[in-house]
């Protein structure tokens, strides 16, 4: 049924109903109908309504949403008193911002002034900043003005037109001096931003624009100007050009930087952090790339030129090696602070179990094992332990559950979950959580549990002192659906649970900003791909959204990993976060490697935390739904070189 004929037929059944039986249910379904009415700026059909709909929650957000549709066409004091009104709705952001941007367009300087330093003054936003500096040239309130526009005139990249005005007007001050144009032409080729630079460029003369083609040239093809240092000069350009060469070259070739930069380092003044940012950056990428030299070229860096990452990185390209006395050399190089992490302290263990020194390793593990996650589970495989899952369920406090439910804010995001503006009500939830003590928190975790949304009992429980009730945080939404794909697909729906919740936390309608979609996120054209080779129906992105389709697809693509790895867990699990060509990449070259050595030497951040926390969910949930252990360890076989593939 169109949404026109439902909002006709719900209207004529509430003015049938008796009167006061109108009930929230009724009120959300009249919401949803009345809404698209709203964005189209149709008003005169939601005016029946507006009775029934009185005391709605979202009542103000239906005129929310008309008011975004007619601005410009109806006068701003309406606007401003709604927002004023209601200054936190989930909506009012937007149109406060949809206000702002038609003020600009309609060259209303002072009512956007006004707006933009009560709320954009410190957003950061160019374009936002550029029009105030329109709005006060127009005021002519130019006090300090000039120095504003000339800090976002100096940045090194291009600026959006919206500046065009305010920077016009700096140079019919004379304040864009031949000596600010270098100063901004040399910052935007540090940037790299060549076209810019070449702009800048063209007013100083031919020996600018002589510069700035010495740098492109660079930039394209950095291995055939890096060749003698001969051919350079000891300034500070030259050195500046230096540094940004060899950095290009570390990334397109690591190994070629490594053998050209020890001549030019040791031939230039550059300054003690240059050399070091140069050191670390071709000894990461080697690290990063696995590739032969690594090693070598992390132990050599003196100790002053470390930071964090280099030190790091020394581990864990021991740890790749599994050289014992190596791992055990670069954590003693660690800070005491890094140190006390749980990784380098299971590193430890390993170190002091692994150098006929178990004694002293006992103690480490058990210390790690009395917590929860991935290297707690870890340590106690090496023990022979039980988890220590540290499950405390929260009790429900009735009475103040049932005062939540009765919060104005509570009933909102309720009702934005509920009318499907989930994304919405995400955020006027993590507003409110601000609001609520510790103990209201965890109840309103259990409110959001009984509603069935879980990401925000997640989020609830994360920051209301029960982290250990693992209910809260460790739901079972959609358990017949897990179940019956990843049975359908031959694999544990603990391992696709502990996927979904590291993927998108059960939200299913999120997006990433890689563009995956839904609750075990997939990009649109894997999702497409998965579902021609599994014989699934594929629409599109509404497939995605759904949360049955979505998981049937995101457990046949965990399937392919499966296979595609030899039923190899670990391999599998990064490979749906990083792509199956990166994980072929970080195979180990000849030999097999342990698979905790492997997991620890990933390149990828995120990957590397991906597979802990995924593995370590999965234990959870097993426990969770079974009662049962599922040792990470099981999954833990070594990795096999590439060419056994």
């Amino acid at each position: 049924m169109p949404r026109s004929a439902l909002l006709t037929t719900l209207v004529l059944l509430l003015a049938a109903a008796p009167a006061g039986a109108t009930t929230i249910a009724d009120q959300r379904e009249i919401f949803r109908s009345a809404l698209p009415q709203a964005e189209a700026g149709r008003w005169a059909q939601i005016e029946p309504l507006l009775g029934t709909l009185e005391g709605y929650p979202l009542l103000p957000d239906l005129r929310a949403t008309w008011l975004r549709n007619q601005i410009g066409r109806i006068d701003d004091a309406e606007v401003g008193a709604f927002l004023a009104h209601h200054p936190e709705l989930g909506f009012s952001a937007g149109l406060r911002r949809q206000w702002l941007n038609s003020l600009a367009r309609r060259g209303a300087w002072a009512d956007y002034l006004a707006l933009y330093e009560a709320h954009y003054a410190n957003s950061g936003n160019t374009v936002l900043d550029c029009h105030a500096f329109s709005a006060r040239l127009a005021l002519q309130r130019t006090e300090g003005l000039e120095e504003a526009v000339l800090r976002r005139w100096l940045s090194p990249v291009s600026q959006p037109t919206e500046c065009d005005r305010a920077f016009a007007w700096l140079e019919s001050r004379g304040a864009l001096t031949a000596e600010r144009r270098r100063t901004r032409m040399e910052a935007a080729l540090d940037a790299g931003q060549f076209g810019l630079a070449r702009w800048l460029a063209r007013p100083l003369g031919e020996a600018a624009v002589a510069e700035v083609g010495r740098w492109e040239r660079l930039h394209g093809n950095p291995s055939a100007q890096l060749v003698d240092p001969a051919n350079w000069r000891d300034t500070p350009r030259d050195r500046a050009l230096l540094l940004y060469g060899f950095n290009r070259l570390a990334s397109a070739e690591p190994e070629r930087a490594a053998q050209r930069w020890p001549e030019f380092r040791e031939r230039f003044t550059f300054e003690p952090d240059e050399r070091a940012a140069i050191d670390r950056r071709i000894a990461l990428l080697h690290a990063w790339r696995h590739l032969p030299g690594a090693r070598v070229l992390l132990e050599t860096i003196p100790p002053e030129g470390h930071d964090p990452g280099s030190r790091e990185w020394t581990v864990r390209v021991a740890i790749r090696t599994q050289d014992w006395a190596a791992i055990e050399a670069a954590l003693a190089g660690l800070d005491p602070d890094a140190a006390r992490e749980p990784v380098w302290q299971y590193w430890q263990g390993r170190v002091l179990e692994s150098t006929g020194r178990g004694d002293e390793a006992q103690p480490i593990f058990a210390a790690l094992a009395a917590e929860r996650g991935y290297y707690s589970f870890m340590s106690a495989d090496r023990l022979e332990a039980d988890y220590n899952w540290r499950h405390a369920q929260t009790a429900p406090n009735e009475d103040v559950i049932a005062a939540l439910e009765q919060r104005p804010d509570i009933l909102r995001a309720r009702e934005l979950f509920l009318t499907g503006l989930e994304a919405n009500g995400r955020t006027e939830w993590q507003q409110l959580l601000a609001r609520l003590s510790a103990a209201e928190r965890a109840q309103a975790g259990i409110l959001a549990t009984r509603w069935g949304w879980y990401s925000r009992a997640i989020t609830a429980a994360s920051g209301g002192g029960v982290e250990d009730d693992l209910d809260l945080r460790f739901p079972l939404p959609w358990r017949p659906v897990f179940e019956e794909q990843s049975r359908r697909v031959g694999i544990s729906s603990a391992w696709a649970y502990g996927v979904a919740r590291s993927e998108s936390l059960f939200m299913p309608d999120v997006s990433s900003g890689a563009g995956a979609v839904g609750l075990m996120q997939l990009l649109p054209a894997t999702g497409q791909q998965t579902a021609r080779r599994a014989g699934l129906p594929y629409l599109g992105r509404q497939t995605l959204l759904d949360p049955a389709a979505n998981v049937a697809l995101g457990t046949s693509y965990l399937a392919e990993m499966l296979a595609r790895y030899d039923n190899h867990r670990v391999l599998a699990t990064a490979a749906y976060n990083a792509g199956p060509g990166r994980v072929d990449r970080w195979l180990p070259a000849e030999a097999a490697l342990p698979a905790e050595a492997w997991v620890d030497s990933v390149p990828f951040n995120e990957t590397r935390g991906y597979v802990q926390r995924v593995l370590a969910s999965e234990a959870v949930f097993q426990w969770r739904m079974s009662g049962e252990t599922t040792r990470i360890s099981e999954a833990m076989r070594p990795v096999p070189p590439r060419n056994s593939r």
